[in-house]
């Protein structure tokens, strides 16, 4: 018996898909028992608990410093780690074009893995008429970023459309840095 070994690509693939197959039957377990508030809660929990843990206090009180020194380079560094640091759900190929402004920028996104197969993760598991196509991008995919986005207050907020989105990301009208020049 000849052993195979898969390659980097598609290992990454199955393990995508599983993960987000995951996520399809947990919003239906979640739903079926407990409601469509446990699965914001879940995911609410989650993300608290990934930026505790991801985000010590030493990285806080840096971004507060920069924050102080240029609101506007500390937007851009946020823009260039919610890219980097978000392609285990959205792929670098996914994205056609970002819209830079001073204190906003909206990141498309078309043909989303994440969102292409979380659809097949609904369709497959006949669920359909329980969970929305855009439940992953709503409950984990953009609150995610939101949640990292409290360290600098940036907003962030997507536009979904049919396979993908527009992600905005803008510094909070209520940010004291965001009156500051460079």
């Amino acid at each position: 018996m000849e052993k195979e070994e898969w390659g980097d690509a598609q290992k990454y693939q199955v393990t995508l898909e599983n993960l987000i197959e995951n996520q399809v039957i947990l919003m239906k377990f979640l739903e079926d028992n407990y409601g469509k508030d446990a699965i914001e809660k879940y995911y609410a929990t989650k993300n608290e608990m990934n930026f505790q843990n991801k985000i010590g206090t030493g990285i806080k009180m840096a971004s507060k410093l920069i924050q102080t020194l240029s609101s506007k380079k500390f937007f851009d560094m946020f823009i260039n780690q919610l890219i980097k640091q978000g392609q285990y759900m959205i792929p670098i190929k996914c994205i056609t074009g970002i819209d830079y402004e001073p204190k906003k920028t909206i990141i498309h996104i078309d043909k989303c893995s994440s969102k292409r197969l979380f659809k097949q993760g609904i369709k497959k598991f006949k669920v359909q008429d329980q969970i929305s196509v855009t439940a992953f991008c709503e409950f984990n995919c953009i609150p995610t970023f939101q949640t990292y986005g409290r360290i600098g207050n940036i907003n962030v907020s997507a536009i979904f459309n049919e396979k993908g989105c527009d992600i905005v990301a803008e510094i909070s009208k209520g940010d004291p840095n965001s009156s500051k020049s460079d």
